[in-house]
């Protein structure tokens, strides 16, 4: 039983947005993803997807994009990146899910979840931060709640009885600044106890967030994005 992670596989079953439009390693990806998982991931395996799921709009289009991950092995533990617009409310996630009997799928958001029973897994989408150039008061406005909805998922996270269990977080955005330097949500990983941190989002050569594993106040921050991965779930 192991745990995986593969951020942004940006999905387009149900909708016509070809991914090589971002370049030639883009090619093909949604098969090499399903080929790759298959050759990584058994059916005892879980995978957390921390956002960019899929590029539809409804509840509709994405049902392509669930059937894919439902049929590739594992549990799939999905949260929402900024390009997911078909994230509507976890009922409705959870009732489209259970009308097609996509029983693999679950999905996070201000909770927190314990798997197999040794690790507790958590996060929240996150947003761009003040370090930002383009960061606006609208940003500021949608990063303070980002900052909550954190809150909310790491006390989740420590209501869980798991003596000795570890506590990995996922977001999407990278949470620490361009600059390494902690920001109000690395600060809440570092005081809950999180030991690692993967997140997504980023898809250009931007140094701060190249490096494998970087050490910040105590937490392990690990760039998970697909196309950053060839396309394979990294074991963690």
């Amino acid at each position: 039983m192991a745990l995986f992670v593969l951020s942004d596989p940006h999905l387009a079953n149900g909708v016509d947005k070809p991914m090589a439009v971002f370049g030639s390693h883009w090619n093909n990806h949604t098969e090499r993803i399903r080929e790759n998982w298959l050759e990584t991931v058994a059916p005892e395996d879980t995978v957390v997807l921390p956002g960019d799921i899929s590029w539809a709009l409804t509840l509709t289009e994405v049902l392509p994009d669930l059937k894919f991950l439902h049929e590739l092995p594992g549990t799939k533990i999905l949260s929402r990146g900024n390009h997911d617009y078909w994230w509507t409310s976890l009922a409705k996630l959870e009732h489209l899910c259970q009308t097609h009997q996509l029983g693999s799928l679950k999905f996070m958001r201000n909770t927190a979840l314990l798997i197999e029973g040794s690790t507790i897994i958590c996060g929240s989408r996150g947003w761009i931060l003040p370090d930002d150039p383009a960061f606006s008061p609208d940003d500021a406005r949608i990063y303070a709640r980002e900052i909550g909805r954190l809150r909310l998922s790491l006390q989740a996270a420590t209501a869980i009885d798991c003596p000795g269990c570890e506590t990995i977080a996922f977001l999407h955005y990278p949470p620490f600044a361009r600059d390494r330097k902690p920001t109000e949500l690395t600060r809440l990983l570092t005081d809950f106890g999180v030991t690692r941190c993967y997140f997504g989002h980023i898809h250009a050569p931007v140094p701060a967030y190249q490096t494998p594993d970087f050490l910040l106040e105590g937490v392990k921050y690990t760039l998970a994005s697909a196309d950053r991965l060839s396309f394979k779930p990294l074991r963690l």
